[in-house]
């Protein structure tokens, strides 16, 4: 143990032990001291109490100022030369902490955008996996607790949805500890994640031939332009089963996506080729006979949203598949498909709606221009038309 003045300029300069911790105290305020170990700084008060020594953890450098543990590093002595363990103080007060229950609705309140199927996955962990811990205070629920529990649902329900679930309660959990600072690290720390293997696997190039002819042979004429549109656009599934008419420019070659994944903030207009214009024309042409009155490029009679819903084929007609495929895996294939046609990373990126890199410079002087899109679009549709 060493004494030091601890300010900021000082704690900077404090080198990191390769293994172990190193504590130095402040000179001018008895009982204030910084601890460091291989990764992190950690300002502390600590003092005997009736015989041992209590150290209390204030918070990290970098994260807290100096002089804010320092304030806090005050308030706490003086607790302690009272007689007082603040450590019990706060295991007291996290018995009263947030619930789950809470956690999960300030999660639901947020302002943040997320996607419809964010957040019905967010309900169903809580519903199916966690609904007997909705009434229990989060500082309850120990990594033990946690731990075992991931292991119980991937046993029951299988690894995604342990994992899933797991996220979820990361999710709220750490939304809570924004407003309740009493919180202890977030219990998921302890869970063994299971492996999860990419299953919606991009068509093999020498398969799309056998993939065209099997989804041409379902009899919904809907469901078949719908795959072709998917694969041509490289939309995400709902993303293009929510595609309206008012959202459709046939005479500017361009489709409005208003509420892709991420939220209305990541509204995105997408030039179309002479293919996808193909599929769009002939959709206007049969839906006026099928149903004149929906406002749904793929309508449904069979869903409550009054478009496609659940795109996954029926286990009859997934039995007569050559090729075996997922709505998800015709993304895959697009992008795929636009790495082969040769376009650039930049407009694959600007073409599936991906978030540009932060860290590349030249990602933050790429901008949209919309026929150069187009022609990188109609490439790719080419490559896919020689492909079927």
């Amino acid at each position: 143990m060493s004494n030091i003045r601890i300010i900021k300029g000082t704690v900077d300069k404090l080198a990191h032990p390769p293994k172990g911790q190193k504590l130095f105290m402040d000179e001018a305020l008895k009982g204030f001291g910084v601890l460091i170990s291989a990764n992190t700084k950690t300002y502390v008060a600590q003092r005997d109490i009736g015989g041992r020594t209590v150290r209390v953890t204030l918070g990290r450098h970098g994260v807290m100022t100096t002089a804010q543990a320092r304030r806090d590093a005050e308030e706490a002595l003086v607790l302690m030369r009272r007689g007082v363990n603040p450590n019990e103080q706060k295991r007291a007060a996290q018995g009263r902490s947030i619930t789950l229950q809470e956690a999960a609705d300030l999660y639901l309140q947020s302002n943040k955008p997320r996607a419809v199927k964010t957040i019905s996955g967010f309900r169903d962990a809580m519903r199916l996996h966690l609904k007997d811990w909705l009434a229990t205070p989060l500082a309850e629920i120990t990594r033990k607790i946690i731990y075992d529990r991931h292991r119980r649902i991937g046993n029951v329900s299988g690894p995604y949805a342990a994992n899933a679930t797991m996220r979820a309660f990361r999710a709220a959990y750490n939304g809570a500890m924004r407003l309740h600072e009493e919180l202890p690290p977030n219990p998921t720390i302890s869970v063994d994640w299971f492996p999860e293997y990419r299953r919606d696997a991009a068509i093999p190039a020498e398969q799309l031939g056998a993939w065209h002819t099997d989804t041409q042979a379902l009899s919904n004429p809907i469901r078949r332009d719908f795959y072709l549109f998917v694969l041509f656009t490289g939309l995400r599934r709902e993303s293009a089963a929510e595609i309206r008419w008012e959202h459709v420019d046939l005479n500017k070659c361009t489709l409005l996506i208003p509420k892709p994944k991420g939220g209305t903030k990541r509204a995105f207009t997408l030039p179309l080729s002479d293919f996808l214009i193909e599929i769009l024309l002939r959709r206007q042409v049969e839906n006026e006979k099928l149903t004149p009155d929906s406002p749904w490029v793929f309508p449904s009679d069979k869903s409550k949203t009054g478009h496609i819903a659940e795109p996954k084929l029926a286990p009859a007609h997934k039995a007569n598949l050559v090729v075996p495929f997922s709505v998800h895996g015709l993304r895959h294939t697009w992008i795929t498909a636009a790495n082969a046609a040769g376009l650039s990373p930049y407009d694959i990126k600007m073409l599936t709606n991906h978030m540009l890199p932060k860290g590349d410079v030249t990602a933050g002087y790429v901008g949209l221009h919309m026929e150069a899109l187009r022609a990188s679009q109609q490439r790719v549709t080419d490559y896919l038309r020689g492909l079927i």
